[in-house]
């Protein structure tokens, strides 16, 4: 049985990975910051310590085989804090990664390409990194990269993740459509890059077990590309409501979000309304092709259980799927 160091281990899509895990026996070794009142599962072996504060001590990594990093910061946080929870942290694990870890795996971001507006991107684009999360997630990729020569990293750009764990950050679209007051943003023809947890839970597994090449990195999204229109009327339909009709001026509603002239307080920010309003589509072929990704949850079927979980008003644990 392998033993695997899982950063994040407690985040949500660390529970999910550590279920994962557990479930085909492999050993866990949770990183966790001082003082965390998060539960870890039976068995899951403890190591606390704050990446963000210095490099992870080398007693961290006795006996471990792969490394899976999903600790970080995610939204609207202050550049400086996403920088070193984010980059800082990255350089911070790999600084006394021994190099007998057979796998090295970074959860990194789509966010790190910025905006390539109509276009499909594959990883021979070039990373712009034009939003402050995308900046941070970048800056990560670079640290990681001065360790290639020394570890076998791959990195894994997901998608927008949603399913159970994740309803919260589309609780306010939800409500908003239940409410019939939900707008489309600009025309809806943007494309959003979904990505079920299980599916970022089986790309994860997939990378651990792989035997690419080193410091190759793969796009992680879901096979369908809907677009804001076909996804607002998809989670108008589960929820029994007509969908959205009318429209909003992008710029009139990050201006809208900031005076909270049109949304609630707390309920979208600018950058919500930036992810929300962006086209953005992603090809995961090399990822099919070399790691054998395909996203399998559909959807229709997760939206389906989001809609679910709001409507029965709170979340729940992800379920394994067959």
């Amino acid at each position: 049985m392998a033993l695997v160091l899982v950063t994040g281990a407690t985040g949500r899509i660390g529970s999910a990975l550590v279920r994962a895990l557990l479930a085909r026996k492999d050993n866990v070794r949770a990183i966790v910051r001082p003082g965390s009142a998060h539960k870890l599962p039976e068995g899951v072996e403890k190591f606390e310590f704050d990446l963000s504060s210095g490099a992870l001590p080398r007693p961290a990594f006795e006996g471990v085989h792969k490394v899976v990093h999903l600790a970080g910061l995610v939204g609207s946080q202050p550049y400086n804090e996403l920088v070193r929870h984010n980059a800082f942290a990255t350089k911070n694990l790999l600084a006394n990664c021994p190099s007998y870890a057979h796998r090295v795996i970074l959860a990194s971001s789509i966010s790190v390409y910025g905006e390539y507006n109509s276009k499909t991107v594959d990883e021979s684009f070039a990373p712009k990194g034009e939003s402050d999360y995308g900046k941070s997630k970048l800056l990560a990729e670079s640290f990681a990269r001065t360790y290639c020569e020394s570890l076998h990293i791959v990195f894994l750009r997901f998608g927008m993740v949603y399913g159970p764990g994740f309803e919260e950050g589309y609780y306010p679209v939800l409500s908003y459509l239940k409410r019939g007051k939900m707008l489309v943003l600009g025309d809806g023809a943007n494309r959003l890059p979904l990505l079920h947890i299980d599916d970022a839970v089986h790309a994860i597994l997939l990378a651990m077990d792989s035997k690419v090449e080193p410091c190759r990195e793969y796009n992680i999204v879901g096979a369908e590309k809907p677009t804001q229109n076909e996804l607002l009327a998809m989670a108008a339909k589960e929820l029994g409501v007509m969908p959205p009709k009318k429209h909003l001026p992008v710029l009139l509603a990050k201006t809208a979000a900031k005076t909270q002239s049109f949304f609630s307080k707390g309920s979208f920010s600018a950058e919500n309304i930036r992810q929300m309003s962006l086209d953005r589509a992603y090809s995961a072929e090399r990822a099919r092709a070399e790691l054998g990704f395909e996203a399998k949850v559909k959807l229709a079927d997760g939206l389906k259980e989001v809609v679910a979980i709001y409507l029965g008003g709170g979340a729940r644990g992800a379920k394994s799927r067959p």
